[in-house]
Order: C-alpha cells, then structure tokens, then sequence
C-alpha cells in the first residue's frame, strides 16, 4: 500500500507541480501523518522537496537519462545484446520488453519474427513494432515519463498483473553482486511487476554497468536467470556470477 501511495502522490505531483497535505490525505483517504510519512520517504529518494504543508518537484528531478542520449551510448555492443537476446525468444512466445535503448534493439531484431506476443511498458518500443503485422503488441498503460518515455504507475502494474509470460528481459542501470538498480525509483515497481510474471528473467544490459550501483534496487541476482552483456564485460565479475548459478552470456 506504501509503493501504491508514493507512486499515486508523484503522479499527483507530475500534473500539479505542488501538492499539500490536507488535498493528499483526501485524495488517498489516509491520514495526514501518514501522507506526512509518505512525502518524508520520498524526499529522503530524492524525488521531491518537502516543502510547509506540503511537497514540490525539484528543480532538477532525476527522471533517467534522456532516450536522445542513450540511444548513441554504446550503440554497437546494444545491437549485439539485441541480436543474441532473439535467439533467446522460443517460437510464438510471449515475453515483456522493458523500457530502455537495449530493450529497444531486442524489437529491432524480432522484427522477422511470427507468432510473438510483446507487451512492454516503452513507447519506442511500441513505435517499432507498430506496423508489424506477424507481431502482436500489447502497450502497458499509465503515467508516461517525458525522459525515459515508458508507462509507470499503479494502473500500470495493475494491467501487467493479468499476464503470464515465457520471458522478460528487462534492463538496468547498474548491476552488482548486491543486486540490479536503476537509475528512476519510479521505474521499479513496474520491473518489479514484470519479475513476477515471468518463467525466466534475463537481464540485458552493457559492460559499463557491471559494477555500477544506481538509485533503487529491484532485484536480486537470484530472481535473475540470464545476463546477456557485451564482450567487454569485466571477466572477474561474470565469473562471480556463474559462481552465483548465473548464466552469462557474452555478445
């Protein structure tokens, strides 16, 4: 009930810029030491400024990195990630792609593709596999972030729970033997949500985020089944986590 909240309340704070305690504790029905606990929370994830009876967006809120920006990061070692990550896909399955540019060449290379099913939280996703006819694309609703361009939200994971999928490869902005990040806490629920389920989770993600920890964790390596990752990945941490019961495969 806590994640729904704060989740409710950024979506609030998203159209409305402010918000005040006593218009928060009639909108979620909770008290206004609760909605106080809340706005705390979020403050100390760096996602608003607590502000007298009330909360404000920061002026510089980290939403993620722009898609304009990523979309030139390691652009070769993505396309391979996307090339070895089709491979994975059984014939007319249905799996979750999630938002981020890796993601975003796993659907440029099912493109050949028949029979799939892909629902996925990313607009550029969607875009992508818009026209094609021998897939079927099913778009997660919800609050769109303007940075990352993906769907998060309560209503968001709401619609993702009536799903079963064979495969979800979900992305990330740092991985350790700690656990996977990212960089939006906002993000995390969803990709919670899409761990849930699916039979098998593979995390698709460049050499420059082993070792790297971001804001939010939202895994476990033991809720990971596959790392898909560039060549260039440091071998010392892929060895650490075969030795984890985790396959890596390198693209």
């Amino acid at each position: 009930m806590k994640m729904k909240r704060e989740i409710e309340i950024m979506s609030y704070l998203k159209t409305h810029g402010v918000v005040h305690i006593q218009e928060l504790s009639r909108f979620l029905k909770v008290s206004k030491n609760t909605v106080r606990r809340d706005l705390k929370s979020l403050e100390d994830q760096g996602l608003l400024e607590m502000k007298r009876g009330g909360a404000a967006l920061p002026n510089e809120m980290n939403l993620g990195i722009s898609l304009s920006e990523r979309e030139i990061q390691n652009i070769d070692e993505k396309r391979r990630i996307g090339e070895c990550a089709n491979r994975l896909i059984p014939d007319k399955a249905s799996v979750i792609l999630d938002a981020g540019t890796t993601t975003e060449q796993i659907a440029l290379a099912i493109k050949n593709r028949k029979g799939l099913t892909v629902i996925t939280n990313a607009l550029n996703i969607l875009i992508h596999l818009a026209d094609e006819k021998e897939i079927t694309s099913v778009s997660i609703g919800g609050v769109i972030n303007p940075v990352t361009r993906c769907f998060t939200g309560f209503h968001a994971e709401q619609f993702l729970s009536q799903f079963h999928v064979a495969v979800a490869f979900v992305s990330a902005g740092g991985v350790t033997e700690q656990g996977v990040t990212n960089t939006n806490a906002l993000e995390v629920p969803i990709k919670r949500k899409m761990l849930e389920i699916a039979d098998k989770v593979i995390l698709v993600v460049t050499h420059d985020k082993f070792g790297k920890k971001s804001l939010s964790q939202f895994a476990s390596l033991d809720q990971i089944d596959v790392i898909v990752t560039d060549a260039q990945a440091d071998p010392k941490m892929v060895q650490r986590f075969e030795s984890m019961g985790i396959e890596v495969m390198l693209c």
